[in-house]
């Protein structure tokens, strides 16, 4: 299993943030592993391009033009996507639980009570990414979508 990058390079992303203690509180093992995750939910994602090699194991480096030139790197926000999604899953953030949540129309305690109107999730929630920041990382290489959704308005 690999991921988009090390534990070590992680750490000195989140030297420079602040509200980090979910990751600065983690093992070395947890962390590889929730950027192992990470990177398994990113590449769950349809990307714009090819592989520059079918045989990689991870979507990225990706090409965009007829062939690969050999100059094709990781795209830092790519890196820093699977950064905060570790981050986001260390911190206990889990996409099917919030997904679970939008069910919830209504709550309630004693005479008090709140009412939701959830249409449909978050895009990045519904995607499987646990963090709307990450999400604007990953944004931009995302291919364009051929659906067209349809809501009823009553």
């Amino acid at each position: 299993m690999t991921a988009y990058d090390t534990y070590t390079n992680a750490n000195t992303y989140f030297a420079s943030r602040l509200h980090v203690i979910a990751w600065n509180d983690s093992t070395t093992t947890e962390k590889t592993t929730a950027l192992i995750e990470a990177s398994t939910r990113i590449d769950r994602l349809h990307f714009r391009g090819k592989k520059v090699d079918d045989a990689q194991d991870l979507e990225f480096p990706r090409y965009y033009g007829d062939e690969a030139d050999g100059t094709e790197v990781t795209p830092d926000d790519i890196k820093i996507a699977a950064y905060e999604v570790a981050f986001a899953l260390l911190d206990g953030v889990d996409p099917e639980f919030e997904m679970e949540n939008l069910a919830i129309s209504s709550q309630g305690f004693s005479s008090i009570r709140n009412t939701y109107s959830r249409g449909e999730a978050p895009e990045h929630i519904a995607a499987g990414i646990p963090s709307a920041y990450a999400w604007r990382f990953l944004k931009p290489y995302l291919a364009k979508s051929n659906v067209v959704r349809l809501k009823r308005v009553s």
